[in-house]
Protein backbone atom coordinates (compact mmCIF):
# COMPACT_ATOMS: atom_id res chain seq x y z
CA UNK A 1 0.00 0.00 0.00
CA UNK A 2 3.14 2.15 0.69
CA UNK A 3 3.89 1.72 -3.07
CA UNK A 4 1.04 3.28 -4.68
CA UNK A 5 1.19 6.14 -2.05
CA UNK A 6 4.94 6.88 -3.39
CA UNK A 7 4.40 6.18 -6.62
CA UNK A 8 1.19 9.08 -6.96
CA UNK A 9 3.05 11.15 -4.96
CA UNK A 10 6.40 11.26 -7.53
CA UNK A 11 3.65 11.95 -10.32
CA UNK A 12 2.51 14.87 -8.28
CA UNK A 13 4.79 18.04 -8.87
CA UNK A 14 6.43 19.20 -5.45
CA UNK A 15 7.49 22.38 -3.73
CA UNK A 16 10.98 21.31 -3.87
CA UNK A 17 10.86 19.78 -7.42
CA UNK A 18 11.94 23.09 -10.47
CA UNK A 19 9.16 24.07 -12.04
CA UNK A 20 9.80 25.21 -15.55
CA UNK A 21 8.98 28.62 -16.65
CA UNK A 22 8.90 28.27 -20.16
CA UNK A 23 5.38 26.91 -22.45
CA UNK A 24 5.63 23.77 -23.96
CA UNK A 25 4.96 25.47 -27.15
CA UNK A 26 8.65 26.49 -27.17
CA UNK A 27 10.05 23.00 -26.58
CA UNK A 28 8.29 22.52 -29.67
CA UNK A 29 9.17 25.57 -32.01
CA UNK A 30 12.97 24.14 -32.36
CA UNK A 31 12.01 20.46 -33.90
CA UNK A 32 9.38 21.94 -36.51
CA UNK A 33 11.93 24.89 -37.24
CA UNK A 34 14.20 21.96 -37.88
CA UNK A 35 12.42 19.11 -39.57
CA UNK A 36 11.08 22.43 -41.71
CA UNK A 37 14.84 23.19 -42.68
CA UNK A 38 15.07 19.60 -43.79
CA UNK A 39 11.88 19.45 -45.65
CA UNK A 40 13.01 22.54 -47.77
CA UNK A 41 16.37 21.53 -48.55
CA UNK A 42 15.16 17.86 -50.16
CA UNK A 43 12.43 19.59 -52.32
CA UNK A 44 15.02 21.82 -53.74
CA UNK A 45 17.13 19.31 -54.19
CA UNK A 46 14.70 17.33 -55.55
CA UNK A 47 13.44 19.93 -57.89
CA UNK A 48 16.77 20.14 -59.12
CA UNK A 49 17.14 16.65 -59.96
CA UNK A 50 13.60 16.85 -61.95
CA UNK A 51 14.43 19.83 -63.93
CA UNK A 52 17.67 18.34 -64.74
CA UNK A 53 15.92 15.17 -65.95
CA UNK A 54 13.23 16.90 -67.90
CA UNK A 55 16.08 20.03 -69.81
CA UNK A 56 16.77 16.96 -72.07
CA UNK A 57 13.18 16.70 -72.98
CA UNK A 58 12.51 20.32 -73.64
CA UNK A 59 14.14 19.53 -77.64
CA UNK A 60 10.16 17.90 -77.96
CA UNK A 61 8.36 21.09 -77.11
CA UNK A 62 8.23 22.70 -80.45
CA UNK A 63 7.45 19.26 -82.00
CA UNK A 64 4.43 18.54 -79.73
CA UNK A 65 2.51 21.33 -81.87
CA UNK A 66 3.38 20.61 -84.64
CA UNK A 67 2.61 16.71 -84.49
CA UNK A 68 -0.51 17.38 -82.62
CA UNK A 69 -1.50 20.28 -85.74
CA UNK A 70 -4.28 18.13 -87.86
CA UNK A 71 -5.93 17.08 -84.52
CA UNK A 72 -6.33 20.38 -83.51
CA UNK A 73 -7.20 21.83 -86.89
CA UNK A 74 -9.97 19.58 -87.52
CA UNK A 75 -11.05 20.33 -83.35
CA UNK A 76 -11.02 23.71 -84.37
CA UNK A 77 -13.30 22.89 -87.64
CA UNK A 78 -16.05 20.95 -85.41
CA UNK A 79 -16.07 23.85 -83.00
CA UNK A 80 -16.51 26.30 -85.67
CA UNK A 81 -19.40 24.33 -87.44
CA UNK A 82 -21.21 23.54 -84.38
CA UNK A 83 -20.64 25.79 -81.60
CA UNK A 84 -18.99 29.63 -82.69
CA UNK A 85 -21.31 29.45 -86.22
CA UNK A 86 -24.91 28.82 -85.00
CA UNK A 87 -24.04 31.02 -82.17
CA UNK A 88 -23.50 34.15 -84.63
CA UNK A 89 -26.44 33.45 -86.41
CA UNK A 90 -28.87 33.28 -83.26
CA UNK A 91 -26.93 36.35 -81.96
CA UNK A 92 -27.57 38.45 -85.18
CA UNK A 93 -31.19 37.62 -85.43
CA UNK A 94 -31.85 37.88 -81.79
CA UNK A 95 -29.93 41.73 -82.85
CA UNK A 96 -32.01 42.70 -85.30
CA UNK A 97 -35.24 41.30 -84.07
CA UNK A 98 -34.31 43.39 -80.80
CA UNK A 99 -37.00 45.97 -81.51
CA UNK A 100 -39.99 43.82 -82.46
CA UNK A 101 -39.52 42.21 -79.22
CA UNK A 102 -39.16 44.96 -77.16
CA UNK A 103 -42.46 46.19 -79.18
CA UNK A 104 -44.32 43.03 -78.30
CA UNK A 105 -43.31 43.07 -74.91
CA UNK A 106 -44.47 46.38 -73.88
CA UNK A 107 -47.89 46.14 -76.22
CA UNK A 108 -48.54 43.14 -73.92
CA UNK A 109 -47.95 44.81 -70.71
CA UNK A 110 -49.68 47.31 -71.48
CA UNK A 111 -52.97 45.75 -72.80
CA UNK A 112 -52.55 43.56 -69.82
CA UNK A 113 -52.79 46.58 -67.91
CA UNK A 114 -55.16 48.78 -69.65
CA UNK A 115 -57.54 45.47 -69.28
CA UNK A 116 -56.98 44.99 -65.45
CA UNK A 117 -57.66 48.80 -65.38
CA UNK A 118 -61.00 48.78 -67.41
CA UNK A 119 -62.21 45.84 -65.68
CA UNK A 120 -62.18 47.79 -62.92
CA UNK A 121 -63.38 51.05 -63.87
CA UNK A 122 -66.26 49.16 -65.47
CA UNK A 123 -67.14 47.38 -62.13
CA UNK A 124 -66.79 50.26 -60.17
CA UNK A 125 -69.15 52.27 -62.67
CA UNK A 126 -71.77 49.45 -62.51
CA UNK A 127 -71.77 49.43 -58.28
CA UNK A 128 -72.07 53.26 -58.80
CA UNK A 129 -75.07 53.46 -61.55
CA UNK A 130 -77.03 50.11 -60.79
CA UNK A 131 -75.63 48.30 -57.38
CA UNK A 132 -76.39 44.69 -57.25
CA UNK A 133 -79.47 43.60 -55.65
CA UNK A 134 -80.31 40.52 -53.51
CA UNK A 135 -81.21 37.77 -55.69
CA UNK A 136 -84.33 35.76 -55.20
CA UNK A 137 -83.39 32.00 -53.79
CA UNK A 138 -87.06 31.51 -53.02
CA UNK A 139 -88.51 32.22 -56.80
CA UNK A 140 -85.52 28.84 -57.19
CA UNK A 141 -86.82 26.40 -54.76
CA UNK A 142 -90.27 26.16 -56.08
CA UNK A 143 -88.63 25.10 -59.33
CA UNK A 144 -88.49 21.08 -59.71
CA UNK A 145 -84.97 20.01 -60.60
CA UNK A 146 -86.37 16.90 -62.26
CA UNK A 147 -84.47 16.95 -66.05
CA UNK A 148 -86.79 17.47 -68.94
CA UNK A 149 -87.53 15.04 -71.49
CA UNK A 150 -86.52 16.51 -75.11
CA UNK A 151 -89.23 16.01 -78.03
CA UNK A 152 -87.50 13.89 -80.41
CA UNK A 153 -87.97 15.49 -83.61
CA UNK A 154 -88.51 13.05 -86.44
CA UNK A 155 -87.59 13.96 -90.09
CA UNK A 156 -90.68 11.82 -91.27
CA UNK A 157 -93.59 14.53 -90.39
CA UNK A 158 -96.43 14.15 -92.40
CA UNK A 159 -97.53 18.04 -93.43
CA UNK A 160 -100.35 17.00 -95.75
Amino acid sequence: MTSTITATASLLPTATGQLSTQPPITQIIPILRATFSLLRTFLSQALRVVVALATPLLIFVPLIPRLLAPVILVFHIVLDATVYTPYTIISNIAAALYPLYMFCGVACIFGAVLGILGRSLVTLSNNIIAPELPKATESLQGLSMRPRKRRRKSSFTENS
